[in-house]
């Protein structure tokens, strides 16, 4: 029997050197470089490093007709429509949109074809106006929700001394 003992007790050492000895794990005290050693790492529950995965904003679903008003210096208050010809993932204005702003007080008016872009706070569109064989570019922008929308024009060519500082607002529905 003492003989067994001792088979077993070299047995168990012999365990111990093939195999070493048992290592410990540590968490963030333990030194990095040290092979014999684990480490782990991770922000703090309130670290402002975590943010939730971004959730991508679908453009405006703004196809249809909007109307309201529209203000220019010289022109003073008029009325706006939009109609609003979507692609099918609605990111862009296509042919058929189109525009019309006019100021009844002096007969001044544009309105033609537009094309553009839809995000999900807006639009932006530019279009090319013709008047006695004089070009004029005409681009905007609008901000808002699928409510209303607030914007500015800009006109270029000859048609910026006339219609200067435009704003408009719109809302879905026409009259």
């Amino acid at each position: 029997m003492a003989k067994a003992f001792i088979v077993i007790a070299y047995a168990g050492l012999l365990s111990l050197f093939m195999f070493g000895a048992p290592l410990h794990a540590y968490s963030q005290d333990a030194a990095e470089n040290n092979q014999g050693l684990g480490a782990w790492s991770a922000p703090d529950a309130d670290d402002s490093e975590q943010t939730p995965d971004k959730v991508k904003a679908h453009p405006l679903k703004i196809k249809g007709c909007w109307s309201g008003e529209i203000e220019a210096t010289l022109e003073g208050t008029g009325t706006v429509t939009f109609d609003f010809d979507q692609n099918s993932n609605r990111k862009k204005l296509v042919k058929h949109s189109m525009f019309d702003f006019e100021w009844p007080a002096d007969s001044a008016f544009a309105r033609g074809p537009m094309k553009g872009s839809v995000n999900s706070s807006g639009f932006q569109f530019n279009a090319t106006v013709v008047n006695a064989g004089e070009e004029c570019q005409v681009t905007g922008s609008a901000t808002g929700d699928a409510t209303e929308l607030t914007g500015t024009v800009e006109f270029g060519g000859d048609c910026a001394t006339i219609f200067q500082d435009v704003t408009f607002s719109i809302t879905p529905g026409c009259p």
